[in-house]
């Protein structure tokens, strides 16, 4: 999270907004993504796992969730979110908001660790994709996540010229 709130100094405003094809998200567009996953996905799962609600004792990771966790990444490739949980199109707020916003969900995440670092890991709720996740396993799936964007960061500043 602080490597993306310390990238925001290297955009203008209009870098931050342009998209290289209409397919393809801005920098703002990515950020307001990790900031929506992290508040309504990752750490709301990691809450629902400590309060024990909308899930079940025990259940297996995909083969997918285990590679996650085995190499520690997502693979190394652009994965296209399934249409079945897109949503509209993402609209990104400014440079400033999200030096805010990031700093705020760090911050978030902080006070959960405690209460992870607690949990048995016993209960876990549903990802559609990795299989069955404990507190834990959410809580690192979130950074592996976040992780996982530098690629398309990294992409979008070339694109623009940003070295």
């Amino acid at each position: 999270m602080e490597s993306y709130i310390q990238a925001l100094d290297r955009y203008t405003d209009e870098q931050f907004l342009a998209k290289p094809a209409e397919n393809e998200w801005s920098l703002g567009q990515m950020y307001e993504h990790i900031l929506g996953a992290n508040a309504y996905f990752f750490m709301a799962n990691v809450k629902r796992c400590l309060e024990q609600r909308k899930g079940q004792v025990g259940g297996e990771r995909s083969d997918a969730g285990e590679n996650m966790f085995k190499y520690n990444s997502l693979p190394p490739v652009k994965i296209k979110v399934p249409e079945s949980l897109r949503g509209p199109e993402l609209v990104a707020h400014s440079r400033e908001d999200y030096r805010k916003l990031f700093a705020q969900s760090l911050q978030q995440g902080v006070l959960l660790a405690e209460q992870v670092l607690q949990d048995e890991g016993m209960y876990k709720t549903l990802h559609p994709i990795m299989g069955w996740l404990n507190a834990t396993e959410w809580y690192a799936a979130t950074e592996i996540h976040a992780r996982h964007h530098f690629r398309q960061q990294k992409e979008r500043e070339q694109w623009l010229g940003i070295a």
